[in-house]
């Protein structure tokens, strides 16, 4: 959200950073309730077979009420996985929502229920109807691209082509928007299936003139099946309506490109929009915007996406676009979105507009890839992106001046051992070797694999691996090798006996190749295999389990040896992820409790190997009991957000960690050490007892720590008396009740130091996760009253140590600071010793003292804590104490509290 698009200064607030879903396909506003919006989820458009893999499955429609405070997700739509668009009517004064649903493939097939369509909502979201028409020949409705609501309320949709290929390239216009009033326009579906060369009809998008109800126009895209059984679309029919819809005419497209690609993307970049002033004047956008001041007669290129190379200018908008805005009755000031995010004019009558770029806050970069400097002196990062090539990111806010490499950026490499060489690529295994003082580089054209290639470097050697196999299996069972870097990269084609046809997903270089390279290679198909020799005369055996999923081997990390493995698999309705301690001759799944979705990247912990993260398409996950039967996953997203993350890379030095997203560029952490769970075991007597909390937990609540005890029976103490409490603190003692003995585990991360804040007088404290004796807690200012350390066993009892779990009673001689540690071993604290002359009496647990001659400063020596809470038993002098210096001594004894 920005609050003010045309101040400079105005930056983009998030709204949603941890909604289940942030795939964003369409957002729209209530007429008549600006505060109610709607935002569909799902890109539909890139759920396709096609070269590059940029999609997000979606969970349905959020709503708000209040203006994006905050959000719903509408129950009634978790079953859409795609939705295209959505969009409000004025119904006599009734908000009517309409969205556009539709199902795709993204690792895996997802298809909308109960069908595609068009929905229609009169109760603001609660229940849905589908209205639109089957598809002629077909008992499935159309899937909509877009909706457009004329300026006199009719409805029209544009489609696209259905999984089954299906139901593209038509136009359907309803006034009332129920089921059965649908005029359908198909008259080019049977044009474009004649076309020798652009026969598959395609998506549709359409503007209608708000000044003007009569003119709608509409950009068609048609396409064909290349090689590799891709449907590349082009924006090759610009149409208007002069009469509602009713009939079109065919209008010419921009011609400053040839072979029809303004608009080579049709099925992912398209949009069109009409002057609301003037109905001849049409903006379309496609890899760059075109203007048509005469209805699309005759175009005027307005933008250049190649000023990206340049570090932009007047004309420079990013290429591929998405959306076109007018100010609502303004013919100068327009938004645009593309791939490069938001751009903003005041000049749109001018014959060539001025462009600003509006993405202060707002990070849509989507990385492929990323890789970490392993100087740790220096913050480098460098990320390959989809459409925005590679950048640098040097300690400061990325923009188009980082581009070091362009094109679509792939894997890319800082070189461990040679700080100031960097390894970028781009499509189909195209590399950039780049001396980072010099800025000069040297290139490879290897030309094989597919579009974004796995590979891996290895920085002894000075060898990079890549995949060569093709999408349709050409090249089938090769990898490329490209060594003598730097200097005069030298590329060979190595064949690999692996018997698979598909690409290889992944590719890891081990971390313990010295003399001899060992690379583990997964596929699509789900096997994995490791290469031995890999620099000289591979050797490759297959390691993977009959068990593993036929799916997309995302990633593989090697653990303590090249024995440990973990391999994950990025499809949905599969056990992702996978580990083995013998090198492959037996597997674990590790899946645990983890949501149903694609894992993308995996790392161990460096010093843990109970430790491993996950990146996945709804952020990091980390464990830290990995080697648990049951492994539990958790979300680490403290300022990241749901974003899919595609990479993960490790600097071991430091532990610093980055991460990949998306569409909201790099994050980077520090992935902290988490020392191995720890159990201590607690043993309570019936009635009350003082505990403590030994460990870090996850969850301090007592009834989680004690399940047995007796509710609301949890006390700690302050210098005005009892307070009861429902968590345990590190450092308090607590009085806790129990109806019978027991024993509980207590679970957690070792705590080896404490401080605690003492008050004067007396103190409830609890310890550490080890046993530490009275006189080795560090007290430099000799505040511990010597003597006066109680725990309680049915009575209060002088204690030596400080057991781990239990709580206890300390006198202090005034404010200040204590210290229990595990590594203290010698004294530190001052003990006192009972005078022999003095006369004993023993009560129960209790030892009582008379006599006198007792110095001054050791009375308070004998004082006792305040008493228990009742039921319990308590023995002592009146005044609190356990010594009677006088003639006439009181005994009080509380036996279960009477």
């Amino acid at each position: 959200m920005n609050n003010d698009i045309t101040n400079d200064n105005s930056s983009w607030i998030p709204v949603g950073d941890f909604w289940d879903n942030m795939a964003v396909s369409s957002i729209t506003f209530d007429p008549n309730n600006l505060n109610i919006f709607y935002v569909g989820t799902g890109e539909a458009f890139t759920a396709v077979t096609i070269y590059r893999e940029s999609s997000g499955r979606g969970v349905g429609i959020w709503k708000t009420i209040d203006g994006g405070e905050t959000w719903e997700l509408l129950s009634s739509t978790e079953n859409f996985a795609y939705v295209t668009d959505v969009a409000v009517r004025d119904e006599g004064g009734a908000s009517v929502i309409y969205a556009g649903v539709v199902s795709g493939v993204y690792y895996g097939t997802h298809e909308s229920f109960p069908s595609d369509g068009l929905y229609r909502s009169a109760d603001g979201g609660i229940s849905w109807e589908q209205v639109l028409p089957n598809i002629f020949g077909e008992s499935i409705p159309y899937a909509p691209s877009d909706i457009e609501i004329g300026a006199d309320g009719r409805i029209f949709i544009g489609t696209m082509k259905n999984l089954d290929g299906e139901g593209g390239a038509s136009i359907l216009y309803s006034d009332s928007g129920l089921s059965g009033s649908w005029t359908i326009f198909d008259h080019y579906q049977n044009i474009i299936e004649g076309d020798n060369t652009y026969n598959i009809p395609g998506r549709v998008v359409l503007a209608s003139a708000p000044s003007n109800e009569n003119i709608l126009y509409a950009i068609m895209g048609s396409g064909y099946l290349n090689q590799y059984g891709f449907n590349y679309s082009y924006g090759n029919y610009i149409l208007r309506s002069t009469n509602k819809g009713l009939t079109w005419q065919e209008r010419n497209t921009p011609e400053d490109y040839s072979d029809h690609s303004w608009a080579t993307l049709a099925w992912h970049a398209l949009s069109i929009t009409v002057d609301p002033n003037d109905p001849n004047t049409i903006f379309a956008g496609g890899l760059d915007m075109h203007k048509s001041t005469n209805a699309g007669n005759s175009w005027t290129k307005l933008s250049d996406w190649a000023l990206m190379y340049d570090g932009g200018g007047d004309e420079y908008l990013h290429g591929d676009h998405h959306s076109i805005t007018f100010k609502s009755g303004l013919s100068d000031e327009i938004l645009f979105s593309n791939d490069g995010g938001v751009f903003y004019t005041t000049t749109g009558t001018n014959f060539y507009p001025v462009f600003v770029e509006k993405n202060k806050g707002y990070s849509t970069l989507q990385f492929y890839t990323c890789a970490i400097d392993y100087d740790m002196n220096r913050n480098y990062f460098l990320g390959g992106l989809q459409d925005n090539g590679t950048l640098l990111y040097t300690d400061s806010d990325l923009d188009i001046n980082d581009l070091v490499t362009g094109g679509d950026g792939a894997y890319c490499f800082f070189d461990q051992d040679e700080p100031e060489l960097i390894i970028t690529s781009v499509y189909y295994n195209r590399y950039y070797f780049i001396d980072m003082d010099s800025w000069n580089y040297e290139y490879d054209n290897s030309n094989s694999g597919v579009f974004i290639n796995p590979a891996d470097y290895d920085d002894v050697g000075n060898v990079l691996y890549a995949n060569a196999v093709r999408f349709d299996g050409g090249l089938q069972n090769r990898i490329i090798r490209i060594d003598n870097i730097p200097g005069n990269p030298d590329s060979d084609m190595i064949y690999l006996n692996t018997n698979t046809s598909v690409y290889f997903s992944h590719v890891k270089v081990s971390p313990y190749s010295d003399n001899s390279t060992t690379l583990f290679l997964g596929t699509q198909s789900g096997r994995l295999y490791r290469i031995n020799n890999a620099q000289a005369t591979p050797q490759t055996t297959e390691i993977g389990a009959s068990s593993f999923p036929t799916g997309n081997i995302s990633c593989v990390d090697v653990g303590g040896s090249e024995d440990t493995l973990l391999v994950t698999f990025s499809n949905y309705g599969v056990l992702s992820v996978w580990q083995t301690h013998n090198g492959g001759n037996s597997w674990q799944e590790k899946e645990g409790n983890l949501p149903d979705m694609p894992i993308r990247w995996v790392t161990y912990h460096p010093d843990n190997s109970n430790q491993a993260m996950l990146a996945t398409e709804i952020g990091v996950w980390t464990t830290t009991n990995l080697q648990d039967e049951n492994v539990t996953w958790q979300p680490s997203v403290n300022g990241l957000a749901n974003v899919r993350v595609d990479m993960l890379d490790l600097r071991e030095s430091d532990h610093t960690v980055l991460a990949a997203t998306h569409g909201r560029g790099f994050f980077s952490a520090s992935y902290d050490f988490v020392p191995p769970a720890q159990e201590i075991d607690v043993t309570y007597e019936t009635g009350w007892n003082l505990v403590g909390l030994p460990l870090d937990v996850s969850n301090p609540n007592y009834i989680s720590l004690f399940p047995d005890a007796i509710e609301e029976t949890l006390y700690g103490y302050q210098p005005n008396g009892y307070v009861q409490g429902d968590s345990l603190f590190h450092g308090n003692g607590y009085w806790l009740r129990f109806s019978d003995e027991n024993t509980t585990t207590i679970s957690g991360s070792v705590l080896d130091d404490l401080q605690i804040s003492l008050a004067e007088g007396w103190n409830l404290i609890s310890g550490i996760t080890t046993s530490i004796a009275v006189n080795n807690i560090l007290d430099p200012s000799e505040l511990i009253i010597p003597g006066t350390v109680y725990g309680f066993d049915n009575g209060y009892l002088e204690a030596e140590t400080i057991e781990p779990g239990y709580g206890y009673w300390l006198r202090s001689s005034g404010e200040g600071e204590i210290t229990l540690s595990a590594s203290a071993v010698a004294s530190k604290t001052k003990s006192f010793q009972l005078p022999e002359h003095l006369n004993t009496l023993k009560l129960e647990h209790m030892v009582l003292y008379f006599g006198n001659n007792i110095e001054v400063e050791n009375v308070l020596s004998y004082s006792l804590p305040p008493k228990p809470p009742p039921p319990a038993t308590d023995i002592r002098f009146s005044g609190n104490t356990k010594l009677c210096t006088t003639d006439d001594c009181a005994i009080e004894v509380m036996n279960n509290g009477h």
